[in-house]
């Protein structure tokens, strides 16, 4: 009797655990200044929604909370550098919740600290870098997820799914390349309480500080012209209302009488 009670409550564990899970995707778009785009998507069972959770779903002190209302997701980004727009709630094919929306940013740093990339402090915190390495920029993304589950491995069956389009030809990376794209992807149970990294290099020079220094000198440069042709037409028009007069004709003398005259 006692070990059929055992077993009914490793199911009830296992219901628990399931009903409360996300899946995850992410496509980010780098430009070659550093700045681009980021489309997020997530989906998750179990009481995510902020209404009533039924029995046997995930207690959401295990997991990150999730937002869906287009006024949470919003609120999670003041005070950022990014531009957070297009907004979509609603529902998988399964019925599950769903969010989906567009980060601008100039810097992709700017997302640290912010939204999906911070949830709840540490449970789920994503942090970006992008470094130059010679005629290369190196991109970094550490993933880390905390969750007290018991039994990970019944998590396998949820994917975080991670996509970088880079402006550059990929040289390195530790995921699967597509031409200049590059794919991670990861059952939830591989993520949970480890501390994940992806990277990839590409070619292209580093940003500026500030902006492009190629525009920067480009426009000092037709500065610097402008000035000299002012300066050189100030001058012709000096020398022009300096230049003297032409000889003064000399008069002819009055003729004598009995000459003729001249």
């Amino acid at each position: 009797m006692r070990s059929k009670m055992l077993g009914l409550a490793a199911f009830a564990v296992a219901l628990v655990v399931v009903a409360g899970c996300i899946n995850y995707d992410q496509e980010l778009t780098l430009n070659a200044d550093g700045s681009g785009t980021v489309k997020v998507r997530y989906d998750r069972t179990g009481g995510s929604t902020g209404e009533e959770e039924e029995e046997g779903s995930l207690d959401m002190s295990a997991a990150p909370k999730l937002s869906f209302t287009e006024e949470e997701i919003t609120a999670e980004y003041e005070g950022s550098a990014v531009t957070v727009r297009d907004i979509v709630i609603g529902e998988t094919d399964a019925g599950v919740p769903e969010a989906t929306y567009y980060i601008d940013f100039e810097n992709v740093t700017d997302l640290n600290g912010y939204g999906i990339f911070a949830l709840e402090g540490d449970k789920l915190k994503q942090t970006f870098s992008l470094d130059s390495a010679g005629d290369t920029q190196v991109f970094k993304q550490l993933v880390q997820l905390k969750m007290d589950v018991e039994d990970p491995s019944q998590l396998s069956d949820y994917k975080f799914t991670y996509l970088l389009n880079a402006p550059g030809e990929v040289v390195e990376t530790n995921g699967t390349v597509t031409e200049n794209t590059v794919k991670w992807e990861y059952s939830l149970d591989k993520l949970i309480n480890a501390d994940t990294e992806m990277t990839a290099t590409y070619k292209g020079a580093a940003p500026a500080a500030g902006g492009n220094i190629a525009v920067i000198i480009g426009i000092i440069l037709c500065v610097i012209i402008v000035i000299v042709i002012i300066i050189v037409i100030i001058v012709l028009l000096m020398k022009k209302k300096k230049k003297p007069a032409g000889p003064v004709p000399t008069p002819t003398p009055p003729s004598e009488p009995g000459q003729p005259a001249a």
